[in-house]
């Protein structure tokens, strides 16, 4: 593949000159490639500076990247990114792929996932959740999702975008070199757990100790059981106690973000933090709207217009479910004013959102968002 892609490529390196050098020449398909170096010690700066079009020493310390990609994503070049770590190679094959379908890209598609094969050792394993390729998050369309400092979950598609898929057809996947020793997947567990406390205490969980060591006993035996690591002998015997290692670290994580909350009088119930998520969320998909009315009314592809329409209905579909779950009308109302915003929203509201939800919204008595039902089906 000769011509560049209008991609960028960002990659992180933290010691990981070895391994860096590989990376690169695999992502020379693209048209920039941006190299962060985590404050290295070894040539990972010399290695950036020959295959890279530009480089940045971080000098703050993080635990993860995730938490610099507010910082440098929005300096790419391109809207369309890869992101990738010093131990991954794109297959040939791949960025082929990713050429055709950056050439006719799916509209309203911001996360698009490839197939990852990891390796332990340079090998591929016989069990666990790596024994065949599995899809990741490989390719992102700027303008469509929202960036977060989160451990692995930090970029999401904004509200009207979705996910596209590359499919796999047996060469076309990156080579993940997840981990060459035990040591350095010791390390990695141990450097991303830091983050898992946050993750955990969003997710609504509080630490307790009989939580901990069941969580740790539990996945324990998943990984040996039902994820199969017990296919790879003695091997998957200790895949098996890392897993559970993991696990422990990561709610030992979680005891002391809630300590460090309680010591800033920030501390909130599961509710409060479920809520406060909720209003986010819904102000995120208000402002997304506005964008997706521009973008539907300066469209006069008809077809196009369809997608548009049927990509937003399902990501309204979601954000109702899951305001609902959560009783909070007074959102709910917010985000139904916001969809209106035309007569096939409205009746879409009416049949697909509200009427299967008529008794539960009069329950609540929300009366004002009863009103607005009424209008709405007066509308119709």
């Amino acid at each position: 593949m000769s011509e560049k892609l209008p991609v960028s490529a960002l990659v992180a390196s933290f010691n990981e000159g070895h391994l860096l050098e590989d990376c690169l020449k695999s992502l020379q398909f693209c048209d920039e490639i941006v190299v962060v170096n985590l404050q290295s010690k070894d040539a990972t700066e010399e290695l950036a500076k020959n295959y890279a079009s530009n480089y940045f020493y971080e000098d703050k310390y993080v635990k993860y990247f995730d938490e610099h990609h507010h910082k440098y994503i929005p300096k790419l070049k391109h809207d369309w990114f890869i992101l990738i770590d010093p131990d991954e190679r794109i297959r040939p094959e791949l960025a082929e792929d990713i050429r055709k379908y950056i050439q006719n890209p799916e509209p309203f598609k911001s996360l698009v996932r490839a197939y990852l094969w990891y390796y332990f050792n340079g090998k591929k394993l016989k069990g666990g959740p790596y024994k065949n390729a599995i899809r990741g998050r490989l390719l992102f369309y700027r303008p469509g999702v929202n960036i977060s400092d989160e451990v692995h979950t930090g970029i999401t598609a904004k509200p009207g975008y979705g996910i596209a898929e590359i499919k796999f057809t047996g060469n076309n996947y990156d080579e993940h070199f997840w981990c060459n020793s035990w040591a350095q997947l010791k390390d990695k567990h141990t450097r991303y757990a830091q983050g898992e406390g946050k993750v955990l205490f969003l997710e609504g969980k509080r630490f307790s100790w009989i939580k901990l060591i069941s969580q740790t006993i539990k996945s324990f035996f998943l990984a040996l059981i039902t994820q199969e690591y017990y296919r790879d002998g003695f091997k998957g015997l200790k895949f098996s106690y890392h897993e559970g290692r993991y696990s422990l670290l990561s709610w030992l994580s979680l005891r002391n973000y809630q300590a460090e909350l309680k010591k800033t009088g920030k501390l909130q119930t599961p509710k409060q933090v479920a809520i406060e998520q909720m209003q986010h969320k819904v102000q995120q998909f208000i402002v997304a709207t506005e964008q997706i009315v521009l973008s539907y009314n300066r469209t006069e592809n008809i077809e196009l217009k369809a997608q548009i329409i049927h990509q937003y209905q399902n990501s309204l579909h979601r954000i109702v479910n899951d305001v609902l779950e959560l009783n909070d009308f007074n959102l709910v109302e917010k985000v139904f004013i916001s969809a209106s915003f035309n007569d096939e929203m409205k009746v879409f509201i009416v049949n697909n959102l509200l009427l299967d939800r008529l008794k539960l919204i009069q329950n609540s008595g929300s009366y004002r968002l009863l009103k607005n039902i009424m209008l709405f089906v007066k509308l119709k």
